[in-house]
């Protein structure tokens, strides 16, 4: 007869066997590595295979983030804004992701912009800086206070809230005086403003949120993170390794798995080594952007 897809996904490589339901949970064996394979990297046998996560659940499970209202900020190629969940929400209509999570009933729901640090690498090329650190140095020495140039970070299309394939990035309102400088600014900020948009469909759809901590690349740069959170006008909360969240959380779950107990007892949240605050003077000059972000946007649709 037919093989199942999972056995057929894991051991039609050579290097997994399996006769697994099709499903297991994330904290339970679903397979083994083959013989000859574990005799070929020198382990013993049988070494058993954890079910696993997705790579953003499984930075959840890194940092922590299993109790309802946990939650994280990805700065990565793209943008992720992930908060537990201890039901299932959808709400397709803002295109906002719900998925189970990796450990048993939990779930989590997600809101995606498709270009977030990836903004900030092509904006270093085309503004001839050598590297992104560059030319955030730039922007944090020659421009400290909010610009009024607007930036729609849609160099790939869209997803939350828009799910729009076809929207497209913009530089708004540059002049002769426009510094090669506040055009980078705009860009730190426009991400920020794409990611509240999606911070308001989560929260549209009952993702409540109680703790945010910052995970990814761009989690390195304080400055950027002093706009996200007045932005966002809400604390990020930055946590030691949290750079490797994803493989950690495979680590955690790999543990469970192979020494059965409570994901509260081994998914606890590593240490914060800081905590950044809104800029109070500066929520309502973003509040004013926020509102001309979204015209922008709308203005710009092509049917």
């Amino acid at each position: 007869g037919k093989r199942k897809w999972s056995q057929y996904l894991l051991s039609g490589t050579g290097l997994v066997e399996t006769n697994m339901p099709d499903l297991v949970e994330g904290t339970d064996i679903g397979g083994r590595v083959t013989n000859s394979v574990a005799d070929e990297l020198g382990f013993a046998n049988p070494i058993p295979i954890a079910g696993g996560a997705s790579d953003n659940a499984g930075g959840a499970i890194g940092i922590g983030a299993i109790n309802p209202g946990d939650g994280f900020l990805s700065l990565g190629t793209s943008g992720v804004y992930f908060v537990v969940n201890d039901q299932f929400i959808p709400r397709p209509e803002n295109a906002v992701h719900t998925f189970c999570h990796a450990i048993p009933r939990t779930w989590h729901q997600m809101s995606v912009i498709l270009s977030a640090a990836s903004c900030l690498t092509w904006a270093s090329k085309i503004l001839n800086y050598r590297d992104e650190q560059e030319m955030i140095r730039d922007i944090e020495e020659n421009e400290k206070e909010p610009v009024d140039v607007i930036f729609l970070p849609y160099l790939s299309g869209e997803r939350t809230p828009h799910n729009n394939p076809d929207a497209k990035g913009v530089f708004f309102g540059i002049t002769h005086n426009t510094r090669r400088s506040t055009m980078g600014r705009a860009v730190l900020e426009g991400v920020a403003l794409a990611l509240t948009d999606g911070q308001d469909a989560l929260e549209l759809s009952d993702g409540l949120m109680s703790d945010l901590t910052v995970i990814g690349g761009g989690a390195n740069s304080y400055f950027w993170g002093s706009i996200l959170a007045t932005v966002l006008n809400r604390p990020l909360v930055y946590r030691k390794g949290s750079n490797v969240g994803p493989a950690y959380g495979a680590a955690r779950l790999a543990c469970i798995a192979l020494n059965p107990g409570s994901a509260h007892e081994v998914c606890t949240k590593p240490k914060i080594y800081q905590t950044i605050k809104p800029m109070k003077e500066q929520i309502g000059h973003y509040k004013t952007k926020l509102v001309k972000f979204r015209e922008l946007y709308a203005a710009l649709l092509i049917n």
